[in-house]
């Protein structure tokens, strides 16, 4: 036999062996989701921060990635432990480019001295409970709550520098596990 066709059938033997072991021991993986394919743009804001200056998502749309924080302003700020991890990972977030927000609703007075230390806008969503409510469209608010006081619900979410968000049905969707998400980051 000449050695051009031991070498093809060794070769042919190599490649039938190795797809019957992967064929054998198939890869794990996670089950295929196909609502983290649908991202829309983000919707848009226009809230007043802690030091009482208006905040437009649009101004930074297509410049930064964003992380938008939504939290309870009952209890305030700082009983919001990923509030805190937000804060302390401020300067090396905005050094990777990011820019962090957080939106609440309205607090009371004894919280808003806590809102003047953090190093972003901590936004007061005044309208909450409301259809026009930036809350309500980020879909924060509990099902049918429109009596006061209003509760947002805890959640982060990531706008892609294109001005886009992760959506599920008529929502954005929020990041799945927020304190994984944040350690990933660093």
């Amino acid at each position: 036999m000449k050695p051009r066709f031991v070498i093809l059938i060794i070769l042919l033997s190599l490649v039938a062996g190795a797809s019957f072991w992967r064929m054998s021991h198939p890869l794990q993986t996670k089950p295929f989701d196909p609502t983290t394919l649908i991202v829309k743009p983000a919707p848009e804001f226009r809230l007043l921060d802690q030091n009482d200056r208006q905040t437009i998502l649009s101004s930074y749309l297509h410049r930064h990635p964003i992380l938008i924080y939504f939290f309870d302003g009952a209890k305030g700020p700082d009983a919001d432990p990923i509030l805190q991890t937000l804060s302390r990972m401020n300067d090396s977030l905005e050094s990777d480019g990011y820019r962090v927000f957080a939106i609440s609703s309205p607090m009371g007075p004894d919280h808003k001295p806590e809102a003047k230390k953090y190093p972003f806008p901590i936004l007061r969503d005044t309208l909450a409970g409301q259809s026009g409510s930036c809350s309500n469209r980020w879909g924060r608010l509990n099902d049918g709550e429109t009596t006061p006081p209003i509760q947002v619900r805890p959640a982060l979410f990531l706008i892609e520098q294109n001005g886009t968000v992760r959506w599920r049905d008529q929502h954005p969707r929020p990041i799945e596990d927020p304190e994984k998400f944040l350690a990933e980051l660093l």
